[in-house]
Formats: C-alpha cells, structure tokens, sequence
C-alpha cells in the first residue's frame, strides 16, 4: 500500500477469516498513516479472486503442499490481465519441480535466491492451462450409515487419513437432545457422526477456513444432515457464550503455551456450567497439567499416534 497511488486498488485475499481481519486492521492502520492511500479491500472466501490484475503479490508457505503450492500459482496468473505480472516469494529452497511448472505457465522466469528464500517472477502472454478439479472425497462407516466428507487443498489433512478426527470420533461420548460445538471443523466429519448419533441435539461447526467451511457445507447436504449448520468465523469469534454442553474440536499441535492457553480459555468461555470438553492431540503433557488447573474430571486416553482429553468445566 505505501508502494502504490491513490488511482490504485489493492485486494488483500486469505482463505482464513482470522488472517482476514489481521490484514483488515493493518490496513487501516496504514489508510491512516498516509494523505492518500489507495482504495482497498480484504477477501476471504474459499476461491481465490478472479480478477483482471495488473499484478499479483503470492506469498507461499513452507508449510503449503506441493498440490497447494501448484493450485495458488495457476489461480494467481489466471486472475492476471494479459500482460500482468505475478511476484512469487517461497521459503522452499528444493525447487526445480516447481520452477519448471511456472516456467510451463510463462515465457521467461526471473529467479532470484537469497538467504530468506526464494522470489520468482514471470508475466502473462500465452494461455493457461485450465484448473482441475481437486475435491477429495472420502467415506467413513458409522453404523449402517456411511458418511461422505469432502476436502480441498488448504483443508486439514486433504487426500490423507484424517487419524486426529478418527480418534475424537472412537472415543467421544455424547447424549442427545444436547447443544454440540465443533470448533475448527475440517471437513465436518466429526459434526457428521455427532449428529448421526444423537440426530436430537444440534451441531454447531464453525471454521476460520473458508474452504473447510465449503467442504462441509457440502457434507452436510451430501449426508443429508438437517441437525448440523456451519459457520466461518475467525478464531475465538461467533459462539455464544456458555451455551454448549460439548465442545468437540482437533489439537494436533499448538506452537506456543500461549496459544494453548488461548484455546483452553476459549473453550471456558463457550462451555455451560458442568460443559465437557473433548479434544484430540499429539501434544497432551502440556494441555494435561494445565486442564487439571482449569477443569473438573479430567480423563486422558490414549490412541494410536493420537490422546483423546476430556475435562468437564466447574458448575
């Protein structure tokens, strides 16, 4: 925004609600510091924008898949106007696959390496190749029923075995006619079963990932699910407050003690009076002493490669 003119625009897009609202803020902190600031907007939706850009900005993780990686390049020189230019910056340093995919997509790339990783550069003149389809679907057996899910690229555990979702699912215990919480839902698979076994209570799902939020959008009409509704918000945003009697969700990792506190006091704020708390996670000492601080009848189980805690919130 400080490189650019008033005439300009700027689209700032994430899949993510909570990365949404963070670049939202930064960009009014920054309207404010300059005289004229061009005109701009935040998008989060579960498609990237289509546009007719003069440039595109794409910033990659290291964390990305390959597939990931591939769908956000092709996308971002599509929404370029002819002769438009896309900036690439990626922190992967193993990269001739993936050089020789741009160089598939443009004439010339301009590479430059550096310490921090890797800027590639390349301006659309030739036609693209169409995007494909890359919606995973998979089937998981509860009962007599099946279960549909759906993922995509940028979904929790796309096109692999969702082995965190498997162990709450094995070892949830629920009671119908209840109000069941699903933070950070995925592909919903969770809410499915949830909401096959107790087809009385009411499933909550929410997700910061409009692309999850997508996916079980689709499960639920898939399955068929009247007992089940979605909602994308960002993270600790959207519930209401002590209104749930199970609070459902997946902790695989957390990278900080202060993010693991962050959700413990968010499930608090969620949770009725005498509300459980289900989770699974690879990282259970951490979350276990600290549940013991804040919960009542903590109980740990373990799964393969997974833990599955409960705790109850105090009456």
């Amino acid at each position: 925004m400080k490189r650019v003119t008033a005439a300009d625009r700027v689209d700032c897009f994430s899949f993510d609600k909570t990365i949404e609202q963070r670049i939202h803020h930064k960009c009014s902190l920054l309207q404010e510091e300059q005289e004229e600031a061009p005109a701009w907007n935040t998008i989060c939706d579960s498609e990237f924008p289509a546009g007719d850009y003069e440039a595109v900005l794409l910033p990659l993780s290291e964390q990305f898949s390959d597939e990931l990686v591939r769908e956000l390049t092709l996308s971002a020189a599509c929404s370029l106007q002819e002769g438009g230019t896309l900036t690439i910056a990626s922190s992967r340093t193993k990269d001739y696959e993936y050089h020789k995919f741009l160089q598939s997509l443009f004439p010339k790339v301009t590479r430059i390496v550096s310490d921090a990783g890797i800027v590639y550069q390349g301006r659309r003149s030739q036609p693209l190749p169409e995007k494909k389809c890359l919606q995973d679907e998979s089937a998981m057996r509860e009962g007599e029923q099946l279960l549909y899910a759906y993922t995509l690229p940028g979904v929790f555990s796309h096109r692999r075995p969702n082995q965190s979702a498997r162990a709450l699912i094995n070892l949830m215990e629920l009671s119908d006619e209840s109000s069941i919480l699903n933070l950070e839902c995925g592909s919903g698979i969770v809410s499915f079963v949830a909401a096959t076994r107790c087809p009385g209570s009411q499933i909550h799902a929410f997700d910061s990932n409009a692309r999850a939020v997508k996916c079980t959008e689709q499960g639920i009409e898939k399955n068929q699910l009247s007992n089940v509704s979605v909602k994308l918000a960002a993270l600790d945003e959207g519930f209401m407050p002590e209104s749930y009697d199970y609070l459902l969700t997946n902790k695989s990792y957390f990278s900080s003690e202060e993010q693991g506190e962050a959700f413990l006091q968010m499930c608090l704020r969620a949770l009725k009076p005498g509300g459980l708390l289900q989770f699974s996670t690879k990282q259970y000492q951490w979350y276990a002493h600290r549940l013991l601080d804040l919960f009542t009848d903590v109980a740990i189980d373990g799964a393969v490669h997974h833990f599955m805690l409960t705790a109850r919130k105090p009456e």
